[in-house]
């Protein structure tokens, strides 16, 4: 089966819990959060209880969670050569990935940032894929 590269990486997209489900008939990612989908609903499909009655229509997005965002955020921040700029970007890691993207543009290095986060998502979708037997495009 294939799937759309930037639909796989969608899941690694927003700081906050959500769990991203692939609709297989329709090619479309669905966004739960705390259980309910988020945005509208599709085919009937409202809730992870919908998901689970049709599970064969259904492949689960891989997750990265909050603790692998922080470590991505850290691999860039050990490539950068700036001492100072990457002790205060430290700092904002911890805070988070709104703060830690607020400060990288006050460094000018948000374009560095997501370049960076982007290939790393690309090469983890990528082995995801490889894993599941789903052939990634795009």
């Amino acid at each position: 089966m294939k799937i759309r590269l930037d639909d796989v990486m969608q899941s690694f997209s927003y700081p906050f819990n959500a769990v991203y489900y692939y609709y297989i008939p329709l090619e479309t990612v669905l966004m739960f959060v705390r259980g309910a989908i988020y945005g509208k609903a599709v085919h009937g499909i409202s809730t992870l209880e919908d998901v689970r009655r049709h599970k064969e229509d259904f492949i689960r997005l891989p997750e990265i969670g909050d603790e692998g965002r922080r470590k991505v955020m850290m691999s860039f921040l050990d490539m950068l050569g700036d001492v100072k700029a990457k002790k205060r970007l430290r700092e904002t890691a911890e805070e988070g990935v709104q703060s830690f993207e607020n400060a990288l543009g006050e460094e000018r290095l948000l374009l560095t940032w997501y370049n960076y986060r982007d290939d790393i998502y690309r090469e983890f979708s990528l082995r995801w894929g490889k894993e599941n037997g789903l052939d990634i495009i795009g």
